[in-house]
């Protein structure tokens, strides 16, 4: 059959590599249904191109991750970031205050769990909203996603400056409005039709939103019903004074969300749009950047990988590995992510379903290794032997690229970031291995 052109330059693409190559290390490979006495040939090929671009995925789900992410930074490679979170109260147990009883102050309790992106050192400002509209899902969503917003009053419950120390293991405690405050010890105090049942008390107290206001870093909260309290305190005056409280607690965790907002101005990737296209590794200096939390993912394709078939009737890819190098000058105060994956995924980069990149465990959160003397051997690295086996004979309708993004465990919840060199860059090359048996 005639080859095209474009298969042809391909072809002496492969060739050449394989022709400009010594001796291997043949150790460690079975040779399957291989006849002895044939003419075999065993190559590592090692300049495959590797195709990389940064994409924008679509909005990402925030709801029922169990973590609240609140506050604002700003990134000197992906820009100004700002998230708050959303969520809902549960009715109070059932007390009875009694006319002694007096008012205090009302609060709101949360923990940060130790995860923050930022400056921390500053005193950071939050305010929190009561919202308008009741925390619900709206028609044929099954989950709240990261462009998702309620509307706000127009005066914050509270309003407070203080410095936090997310890894101290101490609660925030932001004192709300105390005329709200009062409110709602009479209420319970009154025995308030709103109090009667969680529908009544949705429709009086439609939910809280957290908010930063110009923070220099952006802080993880536990999401939960021991994690967040609205607490109300109040005190008996007897012969001594008998301090009490209410808690009004988390509740549906499913239907907290986090709401995100970025502004890339200024950066490599400013022009970044949803969308199939995104921007090529060529575009920014032979680099490709990944925050899948605001949907920036790296995406990796092989284009030559098919024309492998035509080096001979009888060839099988024996191992094929991907490694891929950070950027060293993008990691100053930005560790690298200790853990990262690849996905499989279609020509409009939704990410689908396949074994291919799957280990023993389903599935491959890459190899890290880190040269603490020498950083620019830093490298994750992937078994991708099943994956070029399957793109070697796929067609229009089976070809899958990959993305690379943190695990789904934390691709909803962490800020972790990362730069890569594209398979054209220089001192950061990413590289397709792959080690190939060829039988005349």
């Amino acid at each position: 059959m005639q080859l095209t052109n474009h298969c042809f330059m391909k072809r002496l693409s492969i060739l050449a590599a394989m022709a400009c190559l010594t001796a291997c290390d043949k150790s460690g490979f079975s040779y399957d249904n291989v006849v002895d006495g044939g003419n075999v040939q065993y190559s590592l090929l090692d300049t495959l191109q590797v195709q990389m671009r940064t994409v924008q995925l679509d909005s990402v789900r925030t709801s029922g991750t169990g973590t609240g992410l609140v506050g604002s930074y700003a990134d000197p490679v992906f820009g100004k970031f700002t998230s708050h979170t959303t969520f809902r109260l549960g009715l109070p147990p059932a007390t009875e205050p009694g006319l002694r009883a007096i008012y205090d102050s009302l609060e709101l309790v949360i923990w940060p769990d130790g995860h923050y992106y930022g400056d921390t050192l500053p005193p950071q400002r939050f305010q929190v909203y009561q919202l308008t509209r009741p925390l619900l899902l709206p028609d044929e969503y099954f989950a709240l996603f990261s462009h998702q917003d309620f509307p706000i009053a127009s005066a914050p419950l509270a309003d407070v400056t203080q410095y936090i120390r997310p890894t101290s293991g101490k609660a925030l405690h932001l004192r709300l409005d105390d005329a709200k405050g009062i409110e709602l010890f009479e209420m319970i105090r009154n025995k308030s039709d709103d109090l009667k049942n969680e529908d009544y008390w949705r429709d009086y107290f439609k939910g809280l939103s957290i908010r930063g206001v110009n923070n220099t870093a952006a802080f993880r909260l536990l999401m939960n019903d021991t994690a967040v309290v609205m607490r109300l305190h109040y005190h008996i005056a007897n012969t001594t004074v008998e301090e009490k409280t209410i808690d009004f607690r988390m509740n549906l965790p499913e239907l907290q969300f986090n709401t995100f907002r970025y502004d890339r101005t200024g950066t490599a990737i400013a022009g970044l749009q949803p969308g199939p296209d995104g921007i090529s590794g060529e575009a920014t200096g032979n680099k490709t950047f990944s925050q899948p939390l605001t949907g920036a993912v790296t995406r990796i394709d092989f284009p030559s990988i098919a024309a492998l078939q035509e080096l001979g009737r009888y060839g099988r890819i024996m191992s094929a590995e991907l490694v891929i190098k950070p950027d060293n000058s993008t990691l100053k105060d930005y560790p690298l992510p200790p853990r990262l994956t690849l996905t499989l995924a279609d020509k409009k980069n939704f990410v689908t379903q396949g074994d291919t990149l799957s280990d023993a465990a389903g599935v491959q959160y890459g190899n890290l290794r880190v040269d603490k003397l020498y950083p620019e051997n830093n490298q994750y690295s992937w078994d991708v032997t099943a994956y070029c086996r399957a793109m070697m004979t796929a067609d229009v309708y089976t070809y899958r690229g990959l993305l690379l993004a943190a695990p789904f465990s934390e691709f909803h919840t962490q800020l972790n970031r990362i730069v890569v060199g594209d398979g054209n860059g220089k001192q950061y090359r990413a590289q397709l291995k792959i080690y190939y048996l060829l039988y005349e």
